[in-house]
């Protein structure tokens, strides 16, 4: 097992890594997989968008696969994805469509990948920089909404699904995760400045410590 998987985390580091997540067979709060689509339709679109914002969202980002099937329920497997499909999803293509929706922009890499004769999509997305990711505008389709303007897409500890955040619980872990980037930086500033030490550099890890020797606790 990938050590991203055994941490809880997702870091592709590789081929080895990526073919594990395909062969995975299952979905994981930082691994959702998609059946074989074009990049050209709205549908799959919308639910790359929504995909690539909620992955975004959380600490260490995340991955998608595409070209996946789930002939039963929670199990996945490779599906069929012709040449034509794969080639359909382009960096500028995707990153032109998502970040007309999402602010700040997502960060990502996409790439095609073979496993055994099957062809797949995978998209690295990273984690949000500074700000929590969040759609700008809605979306329209088939009739009803499915992007949702000011809606916050996460992937919930309770359930593998990409969908505007909803639970308290989720709220303040993304707060949380936004509010130690901010004490980071604030680190960095002083480190720059010369008033703490030079090495190491800081990690949004040791922001919460820093936050505690601050005030005093």
């Amino acid at each position: 097992m990938p050590f991203c998987l055994q941490l809880g985390v997702c870091m592709v580091n590789g081929a080895t890594d990526i073919a594990f997540y395909i062969q995975h067979g299952k979905e994981e709060r930082y691994l959702e997989c998609k059946g074989s689509m074009v990049w050209t339709s709205d549908d799959t679109k919308v639910k790359i968008a929504q995909a690539m914002m909620a992955m975004s969202n959380l600490r260490n980002g995340g991955v998608i696969v595409v070209g996946m099937k789930e002939p039963q329920r929670g199990v996945w497997e490779p599906d069929i994805m012709t040449d034509e499909q794969v080639a359909s999803f382009t960096q500028d293509d995707i990153a032109q469509w998502v970040n007309d929706y999402a602010v700040p922009a997502v960060q990502f890499a996409v790439e095609p990948f073979v496993l055994d004769t099957n062809k797949f999509v995978i998209i690295k997305v990273r984690e949000f920089d500074s700000y929590p990711t969040i759609c700008r505008k809605p979306k329209q389709l088939g009739g009803r909404e499915v992007l949702k303007k000011g809606a916050i897409y996460y992937r919930s500890n309770s359930k593998n699904e990409s969908a505007p955040i909803s639970s308290e619980e989720d709220m303040r872990e993304l707060i949380t995760l936004a509010k130690n980037k901010g004490i980071a930086r604030e680190i960095e500033y002083f480190r720059e400045l010369g008033f703490v030490a030079t090495l190491p550099a800081p990690r949004e890890d040791d922001a919460l410590k820093y936050e505690q020797e601050r005030e005093g606790r």
